[in-house]
């Protein structure tokens, strides 16, 4: 009796304990549904790009062959790199081109206006994306040149002589002379020479981040100050036969500060004579979108990186949620998009000498015994470092990749529609937008920015196109995220009217492109 009683307490004890070494069932992945709807329209996308001013442009052009070749694809090729459709320029207001100055046409103010044909080796690399089917050029300045401004430089702030409340600065240098008109024939005459060259100029801008005084080119503004200048620059550019190039401002350093400087020209009425609201995304209350500008002009968000934060470049693509990474570079380009109603995305350099500064391509100048102080300088033949067999002189940051994403799949006049996220209890981690293109399909872009890998089940309605009941659709999958980069991982048939599995894995960026409309 009692053996009989021991054996049967080993049996249970061996039960519960092989219990507890089973392992615990796979937990199931978070299941989502994604619903297009082509019937609900929000704005028009004019593209997405990057920024070469401040001689970064030297940059791509010190490269030697064949790696400046295979930049010039990174950047514009819509087929095997991001295919950036828009090309920010600096116009130049410095005296000269020490350290990284944009040297200003007009020098002096009773000197001749003498463009140099390069201007920082920004027309080299225009040519260069024009080659590739870029049209969409956005020209800035930074400052006036200094004779025209309160501090008689073209740093460390000031104010444009003559325009109103000008003289609350100390030490004015303007003597009673107004240079408001003088400015922007200044500029009309910048852009003009761009033209002349073969770049057209879709945009010029006057001011840039006008609430910062810095070493660098800047000037400050207000909303009432930026509507006389934009009427001023309308007059100058329709006086010179360029009716057709657009006006836009103001830079502003966040998204607060541009809604503060809109409000400003809105009272003032200069807002009609307008072609886009420009902004950043670095500092404000916020500094980021929250929701659309009070606006129904083009917003563009015009610069942006993680400069501020003193993180630099890093091709992880996540670790813990940094400027610096590409999935937080996604996830700030959906909220510009989704958020902020934004119809452009430029990044602040393209490719740069100083991996510092986070550009999307660092290429490292070749002279050797470089300084800080040339950088910047293009470079001579008898200075280059010679470049060791089976090394390339650059590399790319995971921020390209975000970007890249959204360039090559969203192109110029896509149409932003609705999509809806159901089927998600407790997993919040996913965002989602669509855009569709009569010429390329319908894109997806789906981000997970969570730790979990989700199965989705994307709806593929008729997509507004009747035609396309009961024809098929090529559904290609691409992906980037800690492992690939800009990868396609599947293509799939499906239907109109059909629910597609799709796999998202964590911590990634997901382009669905949907191509339908052929007989099956």
């Amino acid at each position: 009796m009692y053996l009989h009683h021991l054996v049967r307490l080993i049996l249970i004890g061996l039960a519960a304990a092989t219990a507890r070494r089973q392992p615990a069932p796979a937990e199931r992945n978070p299941h989502i549904t994604l619903t297009l709807d082509p019937t609900t329209t929000f704005q028009t996308i004019d593209g997405f790009g990057f920024c070469e001013a401040f001689q970064r442009a030297h940059s791509i052009t010190n490269l030697p062959s064949p790696w400046r070749e295979e930049v010039l694809d990174l950047l514009f090729n819509t087929t095997t790199g991001a295919g950036f459709s828009i090309v920010r320029l600096g116009l130049g207001s410095s005296p000269d081109s020490r350290g990284d100055h944009m040297n200003s046409p007009q020098p002096n103010a009773d000197g001749p206006f003498a463009w140099d044909r390069k201007d920082s080796g920004q027309l080299w690399v225009a040519k260069q994306a024009q080659r590739y089917g870029v049209e969409n050029f956005i020209a800035d300045a930074w400052s006036a040149p200094g004779y025209m401004k309160t501090n008689g430089r073209d740093d460390m702030g000031g104010w444009l002589c003559g325009v109103k409340g000008e003289g609350r600065a100390e030490g004015t240098e303007c003597k009673g002379v107004s240079w408001v008109q003088a400015y922007a024939e200044y500029l009309a005459r910048y852009v003009l020479a761009w033209v002349d060259e073969g770049v057209s100029i879709a945009h010029v801008g006057f001011v840039n981040e006008p609430n910062l005084i810095k070493p660098y080119a800047t000037m400050q503004s207000d909303g009432y100050q930026a509507a006389e200048q934009t009427f001023a620059l309308s007059v100058a550019l329709a006086g010179i036969g360029l009716p057709s190039v657009g006006i836009s401002c103001c830079e502003g350093q966040g998204w607060s500060y541009a809604r503060d400087i809109l409000a400003e020209i809105q009272d003032a009425g200069a807002e009609g004579a307008l072609s886009l609201i420009t902004t950043h995304t670095y500092k404000g209350l916020p500094a980021k979108p929250d929701k659309p500008l009070n606006t129904t002009i083009p917003v563009w968000v015009t610069e942006i990186s993680p400069i501020m934060d003193r993180l630099g470049m890093t091709q992880t693509w996540y670790r813990n949620g940094s400027e610096n990474e590409g999935l937080l570079s996604a996830i700030n380009i959906h909220e510009a998009l989704v958020t902020g109603n934004a119809s452009a995305y430029v990044y602040w350099i393209g490719v740069g000498q100083s991996s510092a500064e986070a550009p999307f391509i660092w290429a490292p100048n070749l002279k050797k015994n470089v300084t800080y102080a040339n950088m910047w300088w293009p470079n001579d033949n008898d200075t280059v470092i010679e470049v060791p067999a089976g090394t390339v002189p650059y590399t790319i940051g995971s921020t390209y990749w975000a970007s890249a994403q959204f360039s090559r799949f969203i192109r110029p006049g896509a149409k932003r529609i609705g999509v809806r996220i159901g089927g998600i209890s407790n997993y919040t981690a996913i965002l989602a937008s669509a855009y569709q293109d009569k010429g390329f399909g319908t894109v997806v872009q789906v981000i997970n920015n969570g730790d979990q890998n989700v199965t989705a089940y994307l709806s593929t309605p008729n997509l507004g196109d009747p035609a396309a009941v009961g024809r098929k659709c090529r559904l290609d999958t691409w992906v980037t995220d800690d492992v690939k980069k800009l990868e396609l991982v599947n293509t799939a048939t499906t239907s109109p009217g059909i629910e597609k599995e799709v796999a998202i894995s964590r911590r990634s960026l997901s382009t669905f492109v949907l191509k339908c409309g052929w007989k099956a």
